[in-house]
């Protein structure tokens, strides 16, 4: 478990906790949760506090059903999945075995249909670039549907 800090008030910025396993292979970070303070949201928080949990992880792993996580991870990795497009074997094999992890089921897109019962957050979070990819993996957060994301540090050949 991380705090982020502000370095003048002290006040707290972002938790985060996160575990490490090996997902198909890869040495693996999982986002177990991660809350940021909306007055720093978009401003590189993410990254910042998930640089003192990476070590040799070139995988990077979240559930979640918010766009702008989704962002935050894509904007932290070379290629983050799901897409519009099919992924490679080898994000499958991960996702899969990320769902066991979360003793959950992901269909073939990472959709985890019912992951939280319902809507996480007060009000649907929105990104204007990753809104249309949930709308296109057929997330439905009103009934609690969430998505395993996998996003990748290097190349996949490199991993």
């Amino acid at each position: 478990m991380y705090l982020l800090r502000d370095e003048t008030s002290e006040d707290i910025l972002a938790m985060a906790s996160y575990n490490k396993r090996q997902l198909a292979g890869f040495h693996s970070l999982i986002v177990e949760g991660i809350a940021v303070s909306p007055k720093v949201q978009g401003n590189g928080s993410f990254s910042e506090i998930t640089d003192f949990a990476l070590d040799r992880e070139k995988v990077i792993c979240l559930r979640t059903q918010n766009p702008r996580m989704y962002k935050a991870l894509e904007k932290y990795c070379i290629s983050t999945y799901p897409t519009t497009e099919k992924p490679p074997e080898e994000i499958r094999a991960i996702q899969k075995e990320y769902a066991s992890y979360l003793d959950c089921k992901a269909d073939e897109r990472g959709v985890v249909k019912g992951c939280y019962g319902e809507l996480f957050y007060g009000e649907e979070p929105c990104h204007g670039e990753v809104s249309p990819l949930f709308e296109d993996l057929g997330l439905d957060i009103y009934n609690g549907d969430a998505i395993l994301t996998v996003g990748l540090r290097d190349d996949i050949k490199n991993l």
